[in-house]
């Protein structure tokens, strides 16, 4: 095995198990970047792990699912040896906003890695506290973008997505950054939380019957939106309504709506021609110049 095969693998098992870490930045605003970022200067006051997450018991599937987050936080995937600011996506997780389904985003972090994007799992807070899940992303967006200096990050390419309920999440983010969710806390929060693009993947509570929820205002000023959906999914309506209100306000939209997949496919999923969403996935990123040819080969080897 090679060893950057072992260093991955030892990551992928070390952000499985993240809510044990004690790397946890203190204040965001002040320290250096480690795995663990708290969104919230108020958090650093409560030592160790405690609010960070709970392992739910396993499915059978394999998958890390964590509730009880009262500390939310960002898990950083940095890119080695980039030879100029690159771009980021802050990701996050599904779980239908009572757990977070973490370690289907590790393979994801990784694989953008690989193509020479800095990744962040979004760890928020739950369950069912969607006004406060809203609060974290925009909190997120707005620390990853102040300190895109200190991790070789292209503030003007700052892009989220999201999976099940963290799809939703993030089409809250794209939507309502204009929304003031929060009082400011620190200076973070003077930066704009506006993504620079958005991805949906199979996003859930999209819709309210044959109309758009509530939770989003569209308009024109929204970023690119990719939506990867299968139309087998119980949600696909959602993804479809949605696409529809952003392309009726003039806003930038691509869909891919496979016609099998079901909700919940994984980042290589055996399916054809499903298997493919993550190829077209940079396709889009090179066509929206977020991502280019160069900056590839620049990615570490």
């Amino acid at each position: 095995m090679k060893p950057r095969d072992t260093d991955r693998r030892m990551v992928s098992i070390l952000c499985g198990i993240f809510f044990w870490s004690t790397a946890v930045i203190a204040n965001a605003d002040e320290e250096k970047a480690t795995n663990i970022i708290l969104l919230w200067p108020k958090d650093s006051a409560i030592q160790g792990s405690k609010g960070m997450g709970s392992p739910k018991p396993d499915r059978g599937d394999g998958h890390v699912r964590l509730t009880d987050v009262t500390k939310p936080s960002l898990r950083y995937f940095p890119v080695p040896a980039m030879k100029k600011p690159g771009p980021a996506v802050i990701l996050c997780p599904g779980g239908g906003y009572n757990s977070l389904v973490t370690t289907k985003m590790i393979p994801i972090a990784n694989w953008l890695n690989d193509h020479g994007i800095a990744a962040f799992i979004l760890i928020y807070r739950v369950p069912k506290k969607r006004k406060d899940a809203f609060q974290d992303i925009q909190r997120a967006v707005r620390i990853v973008r102040s300190r895109a200096s200190e991790w070789n990050i292209d503030p003007r390419r700052i892009g989220v997505m999201g999976s099940s309920a963290g799809g939703h999440l993030a089409a809250r983010a794209s939507t309502g950054f204009k929304n003031k969710t929060y009082q400011a806390v620190d200076k973070i929060d003077t930066v704009s939380c506006k993504p620079d693009f958005t991805v949906l993947l199979y996003p859930a509570y999209m819709n309210k019957g044959t109309e758009l929820s509530k939770d989003f205002t569209v308009s024109n000023e929204i970023s690119p939106t990719l939506i990867v959906s299968a139309k087998d999914d119980g949600f696909f309506p959602g993804s479809q309504i949605y696409a529809n209100a952003l392309e009726g306000a003039g806003a930038s939209i691509r869909v891919h709506f496979f016609e099998k997949g079901g909700h919940g496919f994984s980042l290589r999923p055996k399916q054809h021609p499903l298997s493919t969403w993550p190829d077209l996935y940079l396709q889009w990123l090179r066509d929206k110049e977020i991502i280019e040819q160069a900056e590839q080969e620049n990615a570490p080897d």
